[in-house]
């Protein structure tokens, strides 16, 4: 579950209790923002969070493709297929 204020550390912390910092990550599925002069410069995830995050990218780009390629047949069933030549035009 996430909080609402994320767990941050800063460069300084990572070099000094980096071992501790990520096992922390893994154990508490949690992401770690490493903070660069007080700024968010980085996010460390679980490598388990990392798959899922990546599976549910393929996912999201896999099931647009479908739509992208369903999209197309009714068009073309329809006959109201149009030219494109720039992106402009798909709106």
């Amino acid at each position: 579950m996430s909080k609402i204020m994320p767990k941050t550390a800063s460069s300084r912390d990572i070099q000094r209790n980096y071992r501790t910092l990520f096992d922390e990550v893994k154990a508490n599925e949690e992401p770690l923002f490493v903070l660069n002069n007080n700024k968010p410069d980085v996010v460390v995830i679980s490598y388990k969070e990392y798959e899922t995050l990546t599976r549910s990218q393929q996912e999201h780009e896999e099931n647009m493709a479908r739509a992208a390629i369903q999209n197309y047949k009714s068009e073309k069933e329809a006959e109201e297929l149009k030219e494109l030549s720039s992106l402009e035009d798909l709106d």
